[in-house]
């Protein structure tokens, strides 16, 4: 963003300087785009300014807190005060337009009372002439000016009917000689009094039928101009910005007065839109230009409180002070509240302060550092925790100190074990061998061992110790080293004859039997292949059944006798078998068949012998990788359980 600014920088200054000294080049627009270009940049520093003062304002707990009680208690106060005034001014502004309704309304029943009056005295005096009427209309006007000083536009009509069914044609007026109104159109001539909209002004208009010799009509009309505005005015207090009908040289009409508001809190700002009848067609105009016809409002709250709301009544002072009594209330409790939110703040914020300083010197390593609590709260109680895990972690150190020592100790002991295992597959002429071993923990109590003769004959063994971890794998090193002293040797020197395996698995029985715990023993089968007789004699020990898979059949090899180490006397069968090529024996430990998936369902021995029965044409090596596949498949990433071991032998041609 520096190299982006930077650049929008020089493409501002360079537009700049193209502008001021050649003003006609398109390359001026590169003034606009710098000027672009910087405003991202400015909006992007704003916005990683204010993270960053988000960001250090609310670390602390304290500005956490007292945010949050912002958020919970003043925001909302504030959000209900807000809705509170506005409804208070939405009441009493649309108040204030009735206010001046009514008073347009006053207005509009002076005229017709006017008029009214005018009747009754003509019909009174028995008037028939025209001359007689107009007397009686300059007496009346005078009268009206006299009592509603302000209205001295008044102007009073009289239209005769000359010829039958003809139209009203003025006759007379006061004051003399004025021409107020033109013509009476035909909706009016029934009768009518109100306020009208005539050739964009206002005006207040009552026409009244006269039975006289000579049909008439009795007109009279007020305009709504400055003087009725100013005549209101004095009555009500209420100041008025008409629009243009009322005042067409005004330069600020209705609706501009109104948005340029004034007053204070004791003000009401309100506006008054009015509905006129059209003189032309007698209807109501309701949606008149709002140039013409709306009126902004100002009035002292206090004078439409107790003059209009509550006229002539002590209910509104009751009422006023009530409201007064639940605002002193409201903030006595808001400031109580607001008092108390800081006192709880100050104590929380003061032990989370004692908690991370504590944190702190532990990081340092002074691990008996306590930290000092007086009250009986939870964060009293977290104080007193941290102290005494403070005071344990010394002890806890030395514990992990010892348990590195040991993992250390385990993992030399892996290393040792997995020297036990076979090196390398030795090369035997038509043979193939694959073996491998996945321990469940560091160290594994299964055991497997290739151990050649030369190129013609080797002994294969396979082994499960009871138990996992430690003990069986030095039981497992205890097994290898009964095999390879008490059998190896022993058979170099006197051959393989007959029930040499057997009488094998029965000194390894007695060695484990003498030399290990009662409740600990082990499962194996022991083996020699001979290729130049392609002869496997054997002896299983309590094992899983090794699978030889010759032309399609499976046989289970499960001669043997009980497993090692339990009994010390015990007599071991063994069987010879003799193989043909391409036929294949899989040894393997409970580790592959009792896997479980995430159901608790085993791999079982069924699902072993189908896919080796399927895959027999593979070499070893790829058979073992293929079983070892299908159970990590199976257990779906599950935990090993147990030791998993297999062990591939096929005959070649």
């Amino acid at each position: 963003m520096a190299r982006f600014t930077l650049i929008s920088a020089i493409l501002y200054l360079s537009g700049l300087l193209i502008r001021f000294t050649m003003p006609e080049t398109i390359f001026a627009i590169l003034e606009e785009a710098g000027l672009v270009g910087l405003a991202i940049a400015g909006f992007y520093y704003l916005f990683q300014l204010f993270k960053r003062i988000k960001r250090r304002m609310l670390w602390k707990v304290r500005n956490k807190i007292i945010i949050s009680y912002a958020f919970v208690g003043l925001i909302p106060v504030s959000i209900l005060i807000f809705m509170g005034w506005f409804s208070f001014r939405l009441i009493f502004g649309q108040v204030s337009a009735l206010y001046l309704d009514n008073e347009i309304r006053a207005v509009e029943d002076l005229v017709e009372d006017t008029q009214n009056a005018v009747a009754v005295d003509f019909y009174a005096s028995q008037a028939r002439t025209g001359a007689r009427l107009l007397e009686l209309l300059q007496g009346h006007r005078a009268r009206f000016i006299n009592d509603h000083p302000g209205l001295e536009s008044l102007w009073l009509g009289l239209f005769e009917q000359k010829a039958s069914r003809g139209a009203y044609k003025f006759t007379g007026a006061s004051p003399d000689g004025s021409v107020g109104l033109a013509a009476i159109p035909l909706w009016a001539q029934k009768g009518f009094h109100g306020l009208v909209h005539d050739a964009g002004r206002l005006y207040f208009r009552s026409v009244t039928p006269l039975r006289t010799a000579v049909p008439a009509l009795l007109a009279l009309q007020i305009p709504f101009d400055d003087q009725v505005v100013r005549y209101i005015e004095g009555r009500t207090s209420i100041d008025l910005s008409p629009p243009l009908s009322v005042n067409p040289t005004a330069q600020s009409p209705g609706q501009t007065g109104f948005f340029q508001g004034g007053g204070g809190i004791g003000t009401i700002n309100w506006m008054h839109i009015v509905s006129p009848v059209d003189w032309q067609t007698g209807s109501t105009m309701r949606f008149l230009e709002p140039s013409l016809s709306l009126f902004a409002i100002t009035v002292p709250l206090d004078q439409l409180y107790y003059d209009f709301y509550f006229q002539e009544t002590n209910l509104g002072q009751f009422l006023l002070n009530i409201m007064g009594f639940l605002v002193i209330v409201f903030v006595l409790v808001e400031g109580v509240s607001l008092f108390i939110g800081i006192v709880i703040a100050r104590t929380i914020t003061r032990s989370i302060q004692s908690l991370y300083q504590g944190t702190r010197r532990i990081q340092k390593g002074e691990f008996g550092y306590t930290i000092t609590s007086k009250g009986a709260d939870q964060l009293d109680a977290l104080a007193g925790a941290f102290n005494q895990m403070s005071q344990s972690i010394a002890g806890l150190m030395t514990q992990l100190s010892e348990k590195e020592r040991l993992e250390k100790e385990i993992e030399i002991a892996r290393e040792v074990q997995t020297q036990l295992f076979p090196r390398r597959i030795p090369e035997i002429n038509h043979l193939q061998l694959a073996g491998l071993c996945l321990p469940a923990r560091m160290v594994s109590g299964d055991y497997y061992d290739f151990v050649p003769f030369g190129e013609e004959q080797v002994d294969v063994v396979i082994g499960d110790i009871s138990g996992k971890g430690i003990s069986a794998a030095l039981l497992m090193a205890s097994l290898q080293s009964a095999i390879r002293t008490h059998v190896i040797y022993r058979a170099t020197s006197r051959g393989y004859e007959q029930g040499h395996i057997g009488e094998a698995v029965a000194e390894i029985n007695r060695h484990l039997y003498a030399n290990t715990a009662a409740d600990k023993f082990a499962t194996m089968v022991f083996s020699h292949f001979d290729s130049t007789s392609l002869q496997l004699t054997y002896c299983n020990a309590g094992h899983n059944p090794p699978l030889l898979i010759s032309n399609g059949d499976v046989d289970r090899l499960s001669v043997g006798g009980m497993a090692v180490g339990l009994f010390e006397d015990c007599e071991y069968e063994e069987e010879t078998v003799r193989l043909k090529a391409n036929d294949l024996l899989v040894f393997y430990t409970d580790g592959v068949v009792e896997a479980e998936d995430p159901r608790g369902e085993q791999f079982g021995e069924e699902k072993l012998v189908d896919l080796v029965s399927k895959n027999s044409f593979l070499t070893s090596d790829d058979i073992q990788k293929l079983i070892l596949d299908e159970v990590g498949s199976f257990a779906k990433g599950l935990e090993q359980r147990d030791d998993i071991t297999v062990v591939v032998m096929r005959v070649g041609e």
